[in-house]
């Protein structure tokens, strides 16, 4: 389970099932991850109108999980490579981000973290944790094909 707190819009999780989603709005308990807009629109007949009227219906569907639903994305070589990341050297990996890149070290027991010039103790283990990491040091946006 994920708590609310470790979470911002844009984050990619799974649920249970394993359908991998996308975080749009964060509520108490839960989450929306899908939100879809229906518009019909219905020819109305009056009677003694020679006016031709129409009925439209505005219907949102929304897709909800609640946080007990949800599991983190475990970081592995490939959901790195998904996240544009290069592996060069044993355990060193790079994300390019505009004409700068931010180098990391990824271990499969341990987790990721930031190499020099940023050295960091703590790793992260999980896609969010990444996202989160990059977007509160660079402002860019981790742009993942799951």
């Amino acid at each position: 389970m994920i708590q609310a707190k470790e979470l911002r819009y844009g984050n990619k999780v799974q649920t249970r099932q394993g359908e991998i989603i996308t975080v749009q709005q964060i509520l108490s308990n839960t989450i929306i991850y899908d939100t879809q807009i229906n518009v019909s629109r219905d020819l109305v007949n009056a009677r003694g109108s020679s006016k031709t009227a129409y009925s439209t219906q505005v219907i949102e569907m929304v897709k909800e999980a609640d946080f007990q639903e949800l599991d983190p994305i475990l970081l592995t070589p490939k959901i790195l490579e998904k996240c544009g990341l290069r592996n060069f050297i044993r355990e060193e990996w790079i994300l390019t981000i505009g004409k700068g890149h931010v180098d990391f070290e990824f271990f499969v027991e341990e987790g990721l973290r930031l190499r020099p010039p940023y050295p960091c103790r703590i790793t992260m283990q999980y896609l969010h944790q990444l996202q989160n990491l990059l977007f509160s040091i660079t402002g860019h946006e981790l742009e993942v094909d799951l």
